[in-house]
């Protein structure tokens, strides 16, 4: 393999056909790795660097940053000019072939459909693997990686970073320790999708960009032709005269409906608004009431779907059987801007002399036996309980106590699977990993991606809690689905 050096690299050319185009595999000259020992640090790389991705880089360097790969050559770019010892590559089965040897962890921030495929290459070759949410694509993913880190007890996380958070782990100790009862019903909302979604087309053939490398792009998905759509921006807010907040509606503008963060609303690359925030925002309902599998999972509401495309606004709900101490519950799902109503106990609250507010954009509501909790956003942020009195109460009766359902602090998200990978804590030391509960969070969320796909009001999917395995024929047909010739999990 030829290795270029930086400008070299820069200056080089993908030959491009409309609607195909050649790999970049090359990179840059090698480069004096940082002084020291060489097992002094992880040997780290990053497969995707653009836009969630470019959040990793920095955890990565602050050990042994040696390799980068993005299908777009703007984005390796952009991670070059600060990192120029490092390898990039636009196929990370390659980047494994080459560099299996130099790296000991690796942080996939790929589309969804890319999560399986990379992150297993790590494992099977006992590399640590942070890998963003939702874990995987498909229900047959989450369970081939948990069962593969179990096996070899590698050192994994999922990138739900409200895991670490102080508010996900207040909620935890309150459900724990009885302060609402027994929990009934659960209500989660999201202001996903904020990007298009609906009954979308693929729009026309078009050439691909010289900077990117579509045919690895789609990966293990079905080969299509590169196609772009006339697109209307979301509405922003700015500043006019005088201060005031005004609306700007943006002018329309050609864009692909697959790369940049449109590709989450098409079933063969995204998994919709669940699969983007159902694992932050359902993260600590999943920690604290350890439901399993549901006994179904039933639509209840769906406002234009897509053959091909998630619908705009959808409602769910997944029915738990009882679990030990734990009694049975509902858990509600709602996206596109539709919620709950707004509990009475905020409506009736005294301390807000007639003017409520209204529910936040995305939140949680948990209904138990002798109360009710909002917790805003969707990262476990401001769990209060409701009314504001029974807060004030609560809190009064915990004064100067420590619960025995306590969860110790994070040394931060990032930081527990560094310090799992250099084998300064267990593999499973990482609170979401791959295993123990990241796996079997994202197979439950995705039950709800599977009512989605299939779109029809009432329809029930109908699990075995026990076994963990779906029963409904036509939800079973969707738990996996055949790889494109040279992707593999």
């Amino acid at each position: 393999m030829t290795h270029l050096s930086r400008r070299q690299f820069l200056k080089s050319t993908l030959v491009v056909a409309a609607g195909a185009s050649r790999p970049l595999w090359a990179q840059q000259a090698p480069a004096a790795l940082p002084p020291g020992s060489p097992n002094a640090k992880l040997g780290t790389a990053c497969i995707a660097v653009g836009g969630r991705g470019a959040g990793h880089i920095g955890p990565a360097a602050s050990e042994r940053l040696g390799a980068i790969c993005d299908v777009d050559r703007r984005a390796l770019d952009k991670v070059l000019k600060d990192h120029p010892g490092v390898k990039a590559y636009t196929d990370y089965r390659k980047m494994f072939d080459e560099m299996s040897n130099q790296i000991d962890a690796v942080f996939v921030a790929t589309p969804d459909h890319h999560h399986a495929p990379a992150s297993m290459l790590a494992l099977q070759a006992g590399k640590a693997c942070y890998t963003e949410k939702p874990l995987t694509w498909s229900i047959q993913e989450a369970r081939k990686l948990a069962e593969v880190t179990a096996a070899k007890k590698v050192a994994t996380q999922m990138g739900n970073q409200g895991h670490a958070n102080k508010g996900n782990r207040l909620i935890v100790e309150w459900i724990r320790d009885g302060a609402l009862g027994e929990i009934k019903e659960v209500h989660t909302w999201t202001n996903r999708p904020i990007w298009p979604q609906g009954n979308l087309s693929r729009g026309q053939k078009a050439p691909v960009p010289e900077t990117l490398d579509f045919d690895c792009w789609l990966g293990p998905a079905p080969k299509v032709d590169y196609t772009v759509v006339s697109m209307t921006p979301r509405p922003r807010k700015k500043k006019g005269k005088g201060g005031k907040e005004e609306i700007e509606q943006p002018a329309p503008e050609i864009k692909s409906p697959f790369v940049g963060f449109n590709w989450r609303g098409w079933f063969d690359y995204g998994c919709g608004a669940i699969g983007d925030m159902g694992c932050h925002s359902w993260d600590n309902v999943f920690w604290s009431l350890a439901p399993d599998y549901p006994e179904y999972v039933e639509l209840l509401e769906i406002v234009e779907p897509g053959r091909e495309t998630f619908a705009k606004q959808t409602k769910f709900k997944w029915v738990f059987p009882a679990k030990g101490q734990r009694a049975g519950f509902t858990a509600f799902w709602y996206s596109g801007g539709l919620k709950p109503p707004v509990p009475e106990e905020i409506l009736n609250d005294p301390v807000y002399k007639g003017k409520p507010p209204a529910l936040p954009g995305s939140g949680t509501i948990y209904i138990g036996t002798k109360g009710k909790m909002l917790v805003s956003g969707d990262y476990g942020d401001s769990p209060r309980l409701i009314p504001e009195s029974a807060m004030k109460d609560f809190m009064e009766s915990r004064q100067g106590k420590t619960s025995p359902n306590f969860i110790e602090p994070s040394p931060g998200h990032h930081a527990e699977f560094l310090m799992a990978a250099r084998g300064e804590k267990p593999w499973n030391f990482p609170k979401s990993n791959f295993a123990e509960y990241a796996g079997p969070l994202t197979e439950v969320m995705l039950l709800g991606v599977l009512a989605e796909k299939i779109g029809k009001v009432g329809f029930k999917i109908e699990c075995d809690p026990v076994k963990r395995i779906v029963k409904t024929k036509e939800a079973a047909a969707l738990l996996g689905r055949r790889y494109r010739k040279g992707w593999s999990i």
